[in-house]
């Protein structure tokens, strides 16, 4: 977990399950309710990512929309993550960037 003054960065783990999405989840609650002008959920190293990882990232867009913060998330480009995000229509719901530099600046031009 990462924030600067333009953004809270949160990195998701190898796998994510639900032994820890809980955890995750509070994680990136405490990042937008700190005050984080913008959020980037970055999965770029997550390569196991059940029903609990997508509960995270679209329970983490509802808050950061409730709070007017945008988000975007980093997927990877192939692997059961992106393709479980792709089945679960996740890109019709979230801003996705092929990488952090890419979401900094989107969130950079959003402002």
């Amino acid at each position: 977990m990462e924030s600067t003054d333009t953004c809270g960065t949160l990195t998701f783990p190898e796998e994510v399950d639900l032994s820890n999405g809980e955890a995750i989840l509070e994680q990136a609650m405490r990042l937008l309710d700190s005050g984080a002008p913008a959020l980037i959920l970055d999965l770029t190293d997550c390569t196991f990512c059940d029903s609990n990882g997508l509960n995270v990232v679209t329970r983490s867009q509802m808050r950061a929309s409730e709070l007017g913060v945008p988000m975007w998330v980093v997927l990877p480009q192939r692997g059961i993550v992106r393709r479980v995000s792709d089945v679960a229509g996740l890109q019709r719901r979230v801003a996705i960037a092929p990488d952090v530099t890419t979401a900094r600046e989107a969130l950079a031009a959003h402002r």
